[in-house]
C-alpha cells in the first residue's frame, strides 16, 4: 500500500504541475475578463452539477461494490457496474436535453450578476459544455470501479494528458483568436479521460453491454445510499456556487480570480493529502465490511497524524508565500499586478482552511464508509448556511477576498461539526494525535519565523526566489520535526532509504 501511494503521489505531482501550467496558459494568454467568466460559469454548470453526482456516486458505488464482491463474487459486481453504468447513461440524456432547452435560466441561476453580453455568451458556451455530462458521470463510476480492484495507477495518470490537452487547446485558439477553440478543446479534454480509461477498464475482464434491469436490489440499495451522499456534496458545491453568485455581482473578472486562487489552493490541497485519503477510503470501506473496526481505527489514527505533519506547514508556508506564489504562477501574460495582489489575497484566505479540509474529507469517507451518509448531510446544510450569512457580509467589506474567507470559516465551522460526531464510532483525536498537533504547530512556526528573515534578504521582486523559500521552508520545517522527534517521520524516513537501498 506504501508504494502505491508512492507512486500515485508522483502521478498526481506531474498531474497537478501541469494543471498549474493549464491555469497558467488561460491566465497568461487571456487574462481576467467577462469572456474568461462567462468560459468559467459555462463550464461550471456541467462540471458542479455532474460532479456533485460523480462525486455521490463514486462514494456510494465503491462500498456497494465492495460488498458485492464479498458476498457473490466479482462477477455480480461487475454486472452490477454495467447495470448501473447504463442507467446512468439515459438519465444523462433526459439531463441534457433539458438542460440545453433552458440554458439561460441556468447561466442566470449562476451568474445573476452578468450582462446581457456576458450573459448570452455563457448560455452559449453552456450549450457546447453540456455535452460533458456523459464522460464526466463515466469517469466518476469507473474510477471507482478501478480503484475497488486495485487499480490506482490509471486514474490517477488520467490527469497528465487530460491536463496538457488543456494547454494546447488553450495555445491554440489564443493563436487563432478564437475562443470557441478553447470551449471544443474543453470537451474533448473530458472526453478524452473517459476514452484513456477504456483499455484499463477492459484489461480487468470487465465486458460491457446494454442490458438494464432497475429491479436491480444492490441498486435500489446504491441509491439509498448514494442520494444522501449526492445531497451532502451538492451542498458542498453551493458554496462554489454561492461564491461565483456573489462574485458575479462585483467587478468583471472576479469569477476568474476566485477560479485562479481555488484552483492554485486546491492544486496544492491535492497533492499535500487528498490523493492519499482517496487510496485509502476503499481499504477503509473494506475493513468495515469485513467488521475489522480496531484496524480501521488504527490507520485512521495514522492518517489524522499525516494530515497535521503535511497539512500544517504548507498552510503556514501559503500564507506567509501567497504574494510570491501567485506572481511566480500568474505574473505574466495578460493578468496585471493589482490582479495577481488580489488572487494572492484570495489564496491566503482559502489556505486558512486547508487542514480543516483535509479532515473534513477524512471524516465525510469514514461516515461513508459506515454507510452513514445523513450525517455529512446534516452537517453539510449548516454549514451553507453560516458561508451565505458570512459571504454576504465579508464581500461588502473584503471584497472578493470576502467570499473566500467566508469559505474557509464555514469549511473550518463543518469539519469540527463532523470530526465530533464521529464520537458515535469510537473515532476521535487520540493523545498521540495532540503530541503530534502540537508539536508539528511549533515546528510550522519556527517554519514561517526563519521564512520571515529570509524575505528581509531576497529581493521581493525576483519571481525566482520563491524556489528559495520554498527549499528554505522544507529545510528548517524538517529540522524542526526531526528535532521534535515525530515518530511517523522516522517511518517515513526509513521506507524513503528502504525504497533507495533496493533501487
Amino acid at each position: 500500500m506504501k508504494k502505491i501511494i508512492i507512486i500515485v503521489v508522483i502521478f498526481n505531482l506531474i498531474s497537478k504541475v501541469l494543471a498549474f501550467f493549464r491555469e497558467l496558459s488561460l491566465a497568461y494568454f487571456f487574462g481576467a475578463s467577462s469572456l474568461t467568466d462567462a468560459y468559467l460559469v459555462a463550464f461550471s454548470i456541467p462540471t458542479i452539477i455532474f460532479g456533485i453526482v460523480g462525486m455521490g456516486i463514486l462514494n456510494g458505488y465503491i462500498p456497494i461494490y465492495n460488498q458485492i464482491k464479498e458476498t457473490s463474487g466479482d462477477q455480480i459486481a461487475k454486472k452490477f457496474t454495467i447495470n448501473f453504468s447504463n442507467i446512468m447513461l439515459v438519465i444523462c440524456f433526459f439531463i441534457f436535453i433539458f438542460c440545453f432547452l433552458f440554458s439561460d435560466y441556468l447561466v442566470k441561476l449562476f451568474s445573476y450578476g452578468f450582462d446581457k453580453k456576458t450573459l448570452e455568451l455563457a448560455s452559449f458556451f453552456t450549450k457546447i459544455s453540456l455535452l460533458t455530462i456523459f464522460p464526466i458521470t463515466l469517469v466518476s463510476i469507473f474510477s471507482g470501479y478501478l480503484q475497488s480492484n486495485n487499480k490506482f495507477f490509471s486514474a490517477a495518470f488520467i490527469g497528465i494528458p487530460t491536463n496538457l490537452l488543456y494547454i494546447i487547446g488553450t495555445y491554440i485558439s489564443y493563436k487563432n483568436n478564437d475562443f470557441i477553440m478553447l470551449v471544443l478543446f474543453s470537451c474533448f479534454a473530458l472526453f478524452f479521460q473517459f476514452i484513456f480509461l477504456c483499455p484499463f477498464i477492459f484489461k480487468t475482464g470487465y465486458r460491457h453491454n446494454f442490458k438494464v434491469n432497475i429491479h436491480d436490489k444492490n441498486l435500489h440499495q446504491l441509491l439509498i445510499l448514494s442520494i444522501p451522499i449526492i445531497l451532502g456534496t451538492s451542498l458542498e458545491q453551493i458554496n462554489i456556487l454561492i461564491d461565483r453568485i456573489i462574485a458575479s455581482s462585483l467587478k468583471p473578472g472576479t469569477i476568474t480570480i476566485l477560479n485562479y486562487s481555488g484552483k492554485l489552493n486546491g492544486a496544492i490541497l491535492s497533492l499535500a493529502v487528498m490523493t492519499i485519503l482517496n487510496i485509502l477510503y476503499p481499504k477503509f470501506s473494506s475493513l468495515v465490511s469485513q467488521n475489522n473496526i480496531d484496524i480501521l481505527k488504527e490507520k485512521i489514527r495514522y492518517t489524522i497524524n499525516m494530515i497535521f505533519i503535511f497539512a500544517f506547514p504548507i498552510m503556514f508556508g501559503i500564507i506567509i508565500l501567497s504574494k510570491e506564489i501567485s506572481i511566480f504562477i500568474f505574473g505574466r501574460g495578460n493578468l496585471n499586478r493589482d490582479l495577481v495582489i488580489t488572487i494572492a489575497k484570495c489564496l491566503s484566505c482559502y489556505s486558512l482552511c486547508f487542514v480543516a479540509l483535509c479532515l473534513r474529507d477524512l471524516s465525510t469517507k469514514i461516515f461513508y464508509s459506515f454507510k452513514n451518509s445523513r450525517t455529512p448531510v446534516i452537517n453539510s446544510s449548516i454549514g451553507i448556511l453560516l458561508n451565505i450569512i458570512l459571504n454576504i457580509i465579508l464581500s461588502k467589506y473584503l471584497g472578493v477576498s470576502g467570499i473566500a474567507l467566508a469559505t474557509s470559516i464555514s469549511t473550518i465551522f463543518i469539519s469540527i461539526l463532523l470530526f465530533y460526531n464521529l464520537k458515535r464510532y469510537g473515532i476521535y483525536l487520540e493523545k498521540s494525535n495532540l503530541i503530534v498537533l502540537y508539536k508539528v504547530i511549533i515546528a510550522s512556526l519556527f517554519m514561517v519565523f526563519v521564512v520571515y528573515i529570509t524575505k528581509k534578504y531576497l529581493n521581493p521582486l525576483d519571481k525566482l526566489n520563491i524556489i528559495i523559500y520554498i527549499l528554505i521552508s522544507g529545510i528548517s520545517y524538517i529540522t524542526a520535526i526531526c528535532v521534535l522527534k515525530i515518530e511517523e517521520i522516522k517511518d517515513l524516513f526509513k521506507l524513503f532509504f528502504k525504497y533507495l537501498k533496493a533501487k
